[in-house]
């Protein structure tokens, strides 16, 4: 008797036991969701790198399945070949389902590979997706009409292998250690630029490489000083500050690979992303007087004030398809006229035959001001690329227009024949031959145009293997761009 008394006392007070203790687990966290790794193979057993792979509620059987707009998220293989979708994201999935992972093709889409994946909450699965056939064609697909943005031509002679390849030989060659964080190197190599680091983080972000993002990024926090207004000083090494003021390009970058980065891993990108654009808001756009219109443009640097402005800026600092995703995520209209009065400034600066800018110019167009570079030089290389993504996401008329005018003066002078600097009539000046640099400014501005001119910028621009910082920066920028892998983080 004493044993059954003992017996069911024991039973009730683990029943007891288990209520209170689900009890205790509902005021705790809920469990991690699933993590889902895609690794991509061809039909011969290879890893595909750069294919695009959707995450749909739906099968490819069914038309929900290949459409890329009902896609909950689409996320492009690394160079592993692997795709990783964190659940956690969507928190209006239920514990345990199935999610179905495709790769797409074609227009109308067509799946050429797929595979369906059963979660449960806190599991984390490793899937493979086999594609159909031996030639898979990695993502983004170059095409006449250009599939990737949603404007212009990417060129069929740029491949995203190159680009994933020269990405990791950047990494290797030009990202270096300081503390707990991560520097790209300038020239010498001990130095590290705002603006290297405004394009590694550009790079990181587009890669989907977090920790190469974070490391860059907790170098840029670290190097932010009171004379830059909180932003970046311009130039540093691993232990010091050589100019504590601000280049404003660095920053611009900056904030809109965080921006970026936040698609990829959360919201708290985006708040710091938010800080950096409102200290360039409030610091650094002045209003000038151009033509008898007022117009926004940018102070190029921040030292203790902004200094520049009016007499004395850079088109190059002006990104206006960046300008017009700020003006989204702050609300801040500021942003969108600037991206709007970035081509005053350009029509003010531009030659008018061959459209080259100069590296440095007043608001009216004045080339170089206070013994400033005039010409078509190292900053104005950029101009290109940063003025003709405004055509390949937006479809700006001015964009294409200009993008046409420029790279159809390239083209005369002949891809394989482009040197470092022009005046801006088109006499050469450069010294140093052929880089990416600015070949690779030239190939970007080509898309706007036909395949053909895209095709032949894209296969001189393939053939070099660029080594100083600034250019193998430039080089990778080009090529994510050229393969689709630099979009609108708003539009994906």
């Amino acid at each position: 008797m004493k044993q059954t008394l003992y017996y069911y006392t024991l039973c009730l007070l683990l029943v007891l036991g288990t209520l209170t203790s689900c009890g205790e687990d509902d005021n705790t966290a809920a469990p991690a969701a699933a993590q889902i790794s895609i690794t991509v193979k061809d039909a011969t057993g290879t890893i595909v790198p750069g294919m695009n792979v959707y995450m749909f509620l739906d099968p490819a059987s069914k038309a929900e399945g290949r459409n890329p707009a009902k896609a909950l998220k689409v996320v492009s293989t690394n160079t592993s070949g692997i795709s990783s979708f964190d659940l956690k994201q969507f928190p209006a999935l239920g514990k345990e389902g199935t999610l179905y992972f495709t790769v797409l093709e074609g227009t109308p889409f067509d799946a050429k590979g797929t595979v369906s994946v059963s979660y449960k909450e806190g599991e984390t699965i490793e899937k493979e997706l086999l594609l159909q056939g031996n030639s898979p064609t990695p993502t983004p697909t170059p095409t006449p009409g250009n599939s990737s943005y949603a404007y212009g031509y990417l060129p069929t002679t740029v491949t995203h292998e190159l680009a994933m390849s020269e990405y990791e030989r950047w990494k290797s060659t030009q990202v270096v250690a300081c503390g707990d964080g991560l520097r790209v190197i300038a020239a010498p190599a001990n130095e590290t630029k705002v603006e290297g680091i405004g394009f590694g983080l550009l790079l990181a972000a587009y890669a989907g490489d977090k920790e190469t993002f974070d490391g860059i990024l907790r170098f840029y926090n670290s190097k932010r000083t009171p004379e830059a207004k909180n932003m970046m000083a311009w130039s540093v090494t691993c232990s010091g500050t050589l100019d504590p003021g601000s280049a404003t390009d660095g920053d611009i970058d900056v904030a809109f690979a965080l921006i970026v980065a936040s698609k990829h891993w959360g919201d708290s990108y985006l708040n710091a992303a938010k800080e950096i654009i409102q200290l360039v808001r409030t610091n650094l756009i002045v209003q000038c007087t151009v033509g008898g219109k007022s117009i926004y443009i940018l102070a190029p640097g921040y030292s203790g004030r902004a200094w520049g402005g009016c007499g004395m800026t850079d088109l190059m600092y002006h990104t206006p398809a960046f300008f017009r995703v700020f003006a989204t995520v702050t609300g801040d209209n500021v942003w969108a006229q600037l991206a709007d009065d970035t081509y005053t400034l350009l029509e003010a600066g531009a030659n008018p035959t061959t459209g080259l800018v100069p590296d440095w110019q007043t608001a009216t167009g004045t080339p170089g001001p206070e013994g400033r570079i005039g010409y078509f030089g190292y900053d104005a290389a950029r101009a290109p690329w940063r003025l003709t993504l405004d055509y390949l996401w937006n479809g700006n008329a001015k964009a294409d227009a200009w993008a046409d005018k420029v790279s159809g003066w390239a083209e005369t002078v002949g891809p394989a024949n482009i040197v470092d600097g022009y005046e801006l009539n088109g006499k050469p000046r450069g010294t140093n031959g052929l880089n990416s640099a600015f070949l690779g400014g030239f190939a970007v501005a080509a898309t706007s145009h036909s395949q053909a001119r895209a095709d032949k910028f894209g296969a001189e621009l393939s053939k070099l293997r660029d080594t100083y910082w600034f250019n193998i920066n430039t080089r990778v920028l080009y090529l994510f761009t050229l393969t689709g892998n630099f979009y609108d983080p708003l539009k994906k």
